[in-house]
């Protein structure tokens, strides 16, 4: 008996729909009810920092996609092991990106509910969207994905 190999990683729910429900639910409470990281201009100038990161490693990831002319969604099949780029340094950097990216976000909003929220849907991804793509690159590229497991991180 053969086990099917499965034809892409699949989600568990759209990944930006995830991030855009997180992000408005955080700003929505903000706005009936304040809850501030720290009044002032300076956390809002702040915000701008991971902000631009998010923007850079996003962009990255997505060259590096496209030099290898792979699926950059995990809905679609993928052709090659990405491994240049950002992803020598995690093999995440996607939603790393998107993780900085709601950081901003929340810095910029001056807002807890939005930071609170972000531990939410980053914790959602660790736990269910990341072991379904991690699965099946290890069963689409095998050793190759292995060894890049072994000697990349999840995160950074």
């Amino acid at each position: 008996m053969t086990v099917a190999k499965a034809e892409a990683a699949g989600a568990f729910t759209p990944v930006a729909l995830v991030f855009l429900l997180g992000l408005v639910g955080g700003a929505i409470a903000n706005l009936y009810f304040p809850f501030l990281i720290w009044p002032g201009v300076w956390i809002r100038l702040l915000g701008l920092a991971p902000l631009a990161a998010g923007v850079w490693v996003f962009g990255s990831a997505r060259l590096a996609f496209r030099r290898h002319r792979t699926a950059l969604m995990p809905w679609a099949p993928s052709t090659e092991l990405v491994r240049d780029g950002p992803y020598r340094f995690t093999r995440n950097p996607i939603y790393l990106a998107f993780g900085m990216l709601y950081l901003g976000a929340a810095l910029l909003f001056d807002s807890t509910y939005i930071l609170a929220m972000l531990v939410v849907v980053l914790v959602l991804f660790d736990r269910l969207q990341i072991p379904r793509e991690e699965r099946y690159l290890e069963q689409k590229f095998g050793e190759e994905f292995k060894n890049y497991k072994s000697k990349v991180r999840r995160w950074i």
